[in-house]
Order: C-alpha cells, then structure tokens, then sequence
C-alpha cells in the first residue's frame, strides 16, 4: 500500500479513489474493487485526520460494502478514527473486530511476542506476517494514547473471554469433520462480537 507523503498529495488520492469507484457505480451499477481501493481509503482518512470527511466515509463504505468483512489495516484505521472521534463503543467493536480479524496483530503493534497458534488460516489477512503489510506512515501516526487504549481493552476481561473462545472454536474446527458441528461453531465464532458489552 503506497501512501501520499504530504496531505495535499494525500487528499488529491482520496478524491481520486473515490471518484473512480463511483463513475464505476454509475457505468457499471456497483463497485468492483479488486485493488482494494476502499480499503486504503481508511488508512488515508486516518493519516489526513478530517473527522467529518473520515466519518463521510464511513457511511458511504458501510452503505456501499455492508456485507464485506473487511482486512486488518482498514479495522485498525477504523478503530482509531473512531477512538478520536470520542465514538468509543463503536470504536471498542471495530477494534474486538480486528482482534479477530488476525490473533497476532495487536500484540505485534503494542510490541509483545506472540507464538503462532495452531490453527489454520482461511486468508492471509489471517497469518502472524500480515501485520507487516501496514504502512510505516500509519504506524508513525499511532500515539502513545492510541496505544494505552488499545492495551486497555486488548488485556481486558471481554477481549480475553472473546479471543479465548475464538481461539477455541478454530482449534476445534482443526480437527472437526462432521459438517453440522462446523456449522454450529462457525455460527458461534461470527455471533462472538455481539456479545460485547
């Protein structure tokens, strides 16, 4: 993911990001984004940090994209924004949803080892290396209030029973051939953000 390195450079790849993905909405009636251009859009409004344009997108994104399960950057970029935002609740989900999204990648960014877990990876958004795909500039941007309040909740007593249980639920799959009992464990695995409180 390349970054604009001033914020004029960066506001001119915002508009052009978005323009491209709507003259595709109106030639094509929807949004084909192979590139991932939605995406870097949440790292970039995080780096220009413009709340009113930051959370214009956001609705726009969630309007257009409301089924899509994201990638790891973009929770991340979302997850602050919102913090910043004073959206705290909303900021809490999105982060628990990074959490799961890949096991290693909050540990890795508030610099704490982390074994692999023996469970396997259905995308490589997933795996221990992915974290090393976000940008130097948004690792730059990430204060150290930033960090303490993802710590605050990583280490909490709801993070903790939701990622043991997720980790739980993969381990079991490892080694579960009946289909209905997957099905009933994936079941339980996507339902695991909604008991946050």
């Amino acid at each position: 993911m390349e970054i604009p390195d001033t914020n004029k450079k960066i506001a001119q790849r915002i508009s052009s990001y978005k323009s491209k993905m709507n003259r595709e909405k109106r030639d094509h009636g929807h949004i084909n984004d192979d590139a991932g251009k939605r995406y870097v859009l949440f790292a970039l409004h995080f780096l220009l940090d413009d709340i009113k344009k930051s959370q214009s997108y956001f609705d726009w994104y969630e309007s257009e994209f409301s089924d899509d399960i994201g990638e790891p950057v973009q929770k991340l970029c979302w997850a602050l924004s919102l913090h910043k935002m004073g959206q705290d609740e909303k900021a809490k989900h999105k982060l628990a949803d990074l959490m799961l999204s890949n096991l290693y990648f909050i540990p890795k960014l508030l610099g704490r080892d982390i074994k692999e877990y023996g469970i396997r990876h259905t995308t490589n958004y997933e795996e221990a290396e992915y974290f090393f795909d976000t940008p130097p500039q948004v690792l730059n941007n990430i204060t150290d209030e930033d960090k303490g309040w993802m710590k605050n909740h990583y280490d909490s007593f709801e993070f903790r029973r939701i990622r043991k249980r997720y980790i739980e639920i993969f381990t079991e799959l490892s080694n579960e051939e009946d289909r209905g009992k997957r099905r009933k464990l994936l079941d339980e695995s996507y339902g695991l953000l909604k008991t946050l409180h």
